[in-house]
This record gives structure tokens, sequence and C-alpha cells, in this order.
């Protein structure tokens, strides 16, 4: 397998959808490529870019992607203006095989859209990846209503039930701005919203993933949920929600932010000594509180009673730190697999933008140091394997690389 990455900021974007095309194909060295990843900002014309893209790679050639708020290659990290960059997947002698699969009906039922994905793949020999993207704006938010967004949980649960073989799953749900404007996605021939995209990738190949937070535990104490429905958190060991997190803020006036800054709830799970270097939480972001004070709106619906969580606080050392040590341990254990690294895709929560880009500038520095190529981009949601499945995650960085045998 081979792979090209290239970087546009060209307001035109036919004649941007046409250069990363033609750019990210030159750099695999053949004429032909199977798969282009495709992202750019909510400024572009979609269609166009989409268009132009299509033009210079042909009919053949399969291609996912969609909204991000910004992108990161080896290079550079943009958003601002008209970025956009993209991903060219080729295989080699047969080396590698890639399937598709699209559903429309992703804002009317997560968990069929996920069925439908996952029944359209048929059986691969030796999975490796299987790559998800989903629109996470159902609603776009205004001055006077908040975004109504997608839950990914079902949308999960409906894959794992119907897809026909075991596979890594990573991904994220595309976001447009941070204003959780209308997003968009690239399916072949058509950009559209609301829709589930996947493609899977099996054959001579294998998927390194680390999915790295970057908030840490208050403290070591752990909290019952004792009443909860859906994404609305009302109590935790018989007392208000708002209550406990009032004592553990320190009077920080958290109740008026949206989202909350500070403070998050954090699951942890169970991880396999041989995943290691991936975070073992799932952190839910708040945000914002109840009318009348009475509890918390999570990001997601996926958390019941008689769960064990933890109050999380955010902490841009912490996300530092995992950047650093994870990554490199997720190196090492590619040498030591002896394996070859081909490409990299970093997927980031949205709401990191705000920390500068450091911890992106880091990645990028130990990627450029080990020379392997890199599509990222700025997310509302990132998946990947934490404990036995695949989770959705907030505030979150997760680093897959795909390798061949050395």
């Amino acid at each position: 397998m081979r792979a090209g990455i290239a970087f546009s900021n060209i307001a035109a974007a036919y004649a941007a959808g046409k250069h990363l095309a033609q750019a990210a194909m030159q750099q695999t060295g053949l004429p032909v490529i199977d798969v282009l990843l495709l992202f750019c900002s909510s400024n572009t014309d979609y269609q166009q870019l989409l268009m132009g893209a299509r033009a210079a790679c042909g009919p053949n050639t399969l291609i996912l992607g969609g909204s991000a708020v910004g992108v990161i290659t080896n290079e550079v990290i943009a958003d601002k203006g008209s970025p956009a960059a993209a991903l060219a997947l080729c295989a080699t002698d047969n080396d590698v095989q890639f399937q598709s699969a699209c559903s429309n009906i992703l804002a009317s039922d997560p968990f069929v859209a996920g069925q439908a994905l996952g029944t359209a793949f048929k059986p691969a020999i030796d999975p490796a990846l299987l790559l998800l993207f989903y629109d996470s704006v159902r609603y776009p938010g205004s001055q006077h209503h908040p975004a109504v967004l997608i839950p990914s949980p079902p949308l999960l649960d409906g894959l794992y039930h119907s897809l026909k073989q075991k596979v890594p799953i990573a991904g994220a749900g595309l976001l447009a701005d941070l204003q959780f404007g209308a997003t968009t996605q690239f399916y072949q021939n058509q950009a559209a919203q609301h829709l589930a995209t996947a493609l899977l990738i099996s054959g001579r190949a294998r998927s390194y993933i680390s999915a790295m937070h970057g908030c840490t535990p208050v403290s070591s104490q752990s909290f019952t949920i004792t009443s909860i429905f859906q994404q609305f958190l009302y109590s935790l060991d018989d007392k208000p929600v708002t209550e406990i997190l009032d004592n553990i803020s320190g009077n920080v006036p958290w109740r008026n932010e949206h989202p909350v800054s500070s403070l998050a709830i954090g699951v942890r799970y169970p991880v396999a000594t041989d995943t290691g270097y991936s975070t073992p939480y799932v952190t839910r972001l708040i945000s914002g509180v109840l009318p009348n004070d009475e509890g918390v709106i999570l990001f997601e619906p996926d958390l019941h009673e008689g769960m064990q969580i933890q109050i999380m606080q955010r902490d841009s050392h912490s996300i530092l730190q995992a950047a650093q040590e994870q990554t490199e341990q997720l190196l090492q254990k590619i040498s030591a697999d002896q394996q070859h690294p081909i490409v990299a895709l970093y997927f980031d929560c949205a709401g990191r933008i705000e920390e500068k880009h450091t911890e992106a500038k880091l990645i990028q520095q130990l990627l450029n140091k080990a020379d392997i190529p890199l599509l990222g981009i700025y997310t509302g949601v990132e998946i990947a394997p934490v404990g036995e499945i695949s989770r959705s995650l907030d505030w979150s960085g997760v680093l897959i690389i795909l390798t061949a045998p050395a």
C-alpha cells in the first residue's frame, strides 16, 4: 500500500479539489489511486471541491470525507481561510483491498444506519481497520437555540450488531465549525448532510491506534450514577450532581459555561495489556445545566444508572504528556512488531484548537521525526477502541498508524 498527502488553502473550490487529488496521487508514484479521503473547512463550496477531485482521480476512486474545523499535515496546521487536505491510498500488487459503504438515514435512526453499514461489507481476509465517519450535527445551533447533535453510541451499536467479522473501528464525528453549524460529508459523487460512511481496509496491512485524552481525575473518588435519562444526568450517590460539582469546583461559576470548560465526567474501562498505549478513560463533556439547575447535559447519551464515574478536569499538561508518551509507545510497538509505517491519521477534538495547536504540533514533530506522512482533522467526536470495543470520545486525540510488514 502507498499513501500520498496534499494540502490546499485555495479559495476556488474546484481548482483546490483538482490540485489536492493530483498532488496526493503524485506522491504515491502511481497513475491511479483506490481511495481519496478529502476534508475541508466550511468556507469551501463542498460540491465544487468534490467535482474537482473527481475530475483528477477518475470515476473508480472511492472518495470519502467532509467537513473539518481545521486540517493537519506534516507541514501545516490550518483553521483559517479555506484549508483542505487529502489522503490518497492505493494498493500495490493487490496487497490491500478497500470496501466502502454509506447510509443516509443517520438523522432518523443512528442504530439502523450502523446496521446498514455493517451489512454492506463483505467478509474480508485479514481486516485491518474500519474507518467510520458521521455527521455530528442534526440541527445547527443559533443565537436562540443550541445545536441538536446526533448520538454516536447507537451508530456504533448498530455497526457492531451487523458487522460480520471483528475489526478495529476508529474514526470521527465530523464538525464544520466551533458554532456547530451544518456539516457536510463526501461519499463518491455526493456532498450531503446526515450521512454515515465507512471504509474497510483489509489484506497486508495493520492498524495501530492510540486514544489520548486530555483530562485527569480530580481525585480517586468514584461516584455511582443514581439518576440519569439519556444525556441528562441528575444525581450521583443520590445527591444532586450540580451540588457535587459545586463542591469540587471550589465555587468557580461553572454553571454559566456552555460547554463547561473545566470539569467533565469520566468512565474508566479495563484495557488489555496489548493495547496499553490507549487511555482507559472515556470522558463525557458537560454541555450545560438543565433548567432550574436540576442536572447537567452530557454530550452523549451512553451512561446509565449504576455506572461508576469519576469527576475529571481538563488538563493542558495531561494533553501534552499523553501525546508524547502514547505516540512514542505506539512507534516502539510498531518497530518491535517489525512493521513499516505507511501513513498516520489524527482525529483531534476541535475544542482543543484553543490550546494554540500545541499538542497537534507535538504529534506533527514526532511523526516527522519518524518520517511518517500525516493527515489530521479537527473533529466533533473521536472514535477509537477503549476496552473491549470502540467508543466515542470527547476532548481526545485519536492517532492511527497504518503499517505493512517490514
